[in-house]
């Protein structure tokens, strides 16, 4: 309403001739101007505002166990292979360990988490470097929230993958630079002829004219797309630059940084990303046919702009990719740091033979009804048999271990009061699901995925996890199986874990291996309603549910069969 009156007064002021016309034009137009440039400035602030409150949002949920907002698709996909752990883990998805870790803004810094997640485990020198590495990053975690405030996600996710094949491949064909001295020659002398006089000059200005105009216009066709390519990768640097901008000066006063992103700092990628911004403004011709045909028809303007671009380009490739894959690295490593500023401080011990923790819970369980458990391998145990209830917890205890060992492997602090390990593949057989295309069903595909989880227990350290093993088959066939995996993995060297089961009669297997420990949740019945502790206790479980469930529901089962099951009544 502002600009409208003032608008309003300037033209009433004119119209009438009034001595004011002119003073009202003088205010009003730089006031206009910095109401403008201001107004942009405050747009600016809010959005940086609007993405810092989401920020917070995001920490408390994730701190309290809350699902967090969902990244995009490709975000929460997982683009390294079927890494079965991530799958019966729950590393990707709109609820996932994903959402508690991603806080990258570029798509190779996404990828690079990712690979973190599920690669093999780094040796234990090198697990303990990057928790070092994160906690010497915490003072610089305001840095890296400021930073994400500036980056446009939606933006950026794509953006390092459009730069990186930019740079492979060359703009204009190499012949281009030949051609273009060509026509730089005929220009040259097409100049010269208006300043000299020769006889049949004008003759020969206009057969150099002409020579000029079509050897140029020619080449305008190969330099046309090169303009679309630049445009598109120019406005993906400038998104990119003032991310580059802010860690170049920030690496003046961090050491940490410094070495961690050594070619950044001494390169400055900000400045080719400013470099190829200007050269692409020069091609901007070509976004008005007429005036890039006539302007281009006189002077050798785009295709100068397209030799020059592709000159930027060689200077880019120089070290650009190096300095992506730093971002990359830095913006996995500052994920772990704000995880470790807002959710928790609890680094594990990477020197123990066996694993014990106290107080682990799983992240994505509300704090509020979270219950953690402790455990430990000791006097020569190595594989706990776990026994009890439906729904009393066996399944998540066996993620929540998972969970704390990924997070473990990759140098990121844990979920529990104290978790004792070492660097351990993880290997495990959780979610099985048949196939409809390869033909496989459902107890095929259990068989070759425990195949798979023993030949890898065999050859080094593992975790190993199963759930409710050989479900697919029926009782006696399931016994016999079960009893084979189970003395295979008793035996196996280096290799520790957890396996499920409701088959009771396995838990005498702890008179045969001696590695072999009896572990149970139990339920609880309160009022004639089920409850669960979700403490794991020691022994193999004295109860059964599945028949007080059904009946609980309304299935037609009698009290006389449920006495008979040995169900709690």
């Amino acid at each position: 309403s502002g600009i409208l009156f003032g608008i309003a007064l300037v033209l009433a002021a004119i119209k009438k001739d009034l001595p004011i016309g002119l003073p009202a034009f003088l205010i009003f137009a730089p006031v206009f101007t910095v109401f403008v440039i201001q107004s942009r400035a405050w747009r600016a602030y809010l959005t940086k505002l609007e993405r810092l409150n989401s920020f917070w949002h995001r920490q408390e949920l994730r701190a309290r166990g809350k699902e967090p907002f969902s990244t995009s698709e490709a975000d929460l996909r997982n683009d390294h292979g079927d890494e079965t752990f991530g799958s019966d883990l729950g590393f990707f998805g709109p609820y996932s360990l994903w959402t508690l870790l991603d806080e990258t803004f570029t798509d190779e810094g996404s990828q690079e988490l990712k690979s973190w997640l599920v690669a093999p485990p780094l040796p234990a020198d090198r697990i303990q470097t990057r928790q070092r590495d994160v906690q010497a990053l915490r003072k610089e975690a305001w840095f890296y929230t400021r930073l994400s405030l500036v980056a446009e996600r939606s933006e950026l996710r794509l953006s390092t993958g459009q730069i990186l094949e930019f740079i492979s491949k060359e703009v204009v064909p190499r012949w281009y630079g030949l051609a273009y001295c060509g026509v730089l020659v005929l220009w040259a002398a097409l100049l010269a002829s208006l300043f000299i006089e020769i006889p049949q000059s004008q003759q020969i200005r206009t057969l150099l004219f002409t020579a000029f105009a079509i050897a140029h216009l020619g080449l305008l066709f190969r330099a046309g797309p090169v303009f679309k390519k630049g445009a598109g990768v120019a406005h993906h640097l400038g998104s990119l630059a003032p991310i580059f901008s802010a860690i170049e000066k920030r690496t003046r006063s961090s050491e940490t940084l410094r070495v961690l992103c050594p070619t950044i700092h001494d390169q400055g990628p900000s400045k080719h990303a400013r470099r190829i911004n200007r050269v692409v403004n020069m091609l901007g011709t070509e976004a008005n046919p007429i005036i890039h045909i006539l302007f281009n028809s006189f002077v050798p303007w785009a295709t100068t702009g397209a030799l020059w671009l592709e000159h930027r380009r060689k200077k880019l490739g120089g070290s650009f990719s190096t300095c992506l894959r730093e971002l990359a690295q830095i913006e996995a490593l500052f994920s772990l740091v704000l995880f470790d500023r807002y959710q928790t401080k609890t680094y594990p011990e990477l020197d123990s033979d066996h694993l014990s923790f106290t107080d682990a819970f799983h992240p994505l369980i509300d704090r509020s009804v979270v219950v953690p458990n402790d455990f430990v391998f000791a006097n020569g145990k190595s594989l706990g048999l776990l026994t009890g209830s439906n729904m009393s917890g066996k399944s998540t205890f066996l993620r929540t271990v998972g969970v704390n060992q990924a997070l473990a492997n990759i140098g990121a602090p844990v979920f529990a009061q104290t978790f004792k390990t070492r660097p351990l593949k993880i290997e495990s057989c959780i979610e099985v699901s048949d196939s409809l295309r390869d033909g496989f069903s459902y107890f095929y595909a259990e068989v070759r995925r425990l195949k798979f989880l023993l030949d890898a227990c065999k050859s080094g350290h593992s975790l190993f996890l199963i759930d409710e093993i050989f479900r697919g088959t029926n009782n006696r066939e399931r016994q016999v199986g079960s009893r084979a995996v189970i003395r295979a993995l008793a035996k196996a060297p280096g290799a520790q874990g957890f396996i499920s089961t409701h088959d009771l009669e396995l838990t005498n297997l702890d008179q045969e291996e001696s590695t072999l420990l009896n572990l149970h949740f139990r339920e609880l019945i309160e009022d004639g309603k089920m409850a669960f502790s979700y403490k794991l206790q020691r022994g193999a479980s004295p109860t059964t549910n599945a028949l007080r469930i059904m009946a609980l529901e309304g299935l037609p089962v009698s009290q006389e069969e449920l006495t008979d099951s040995g169900a709690r009544p």
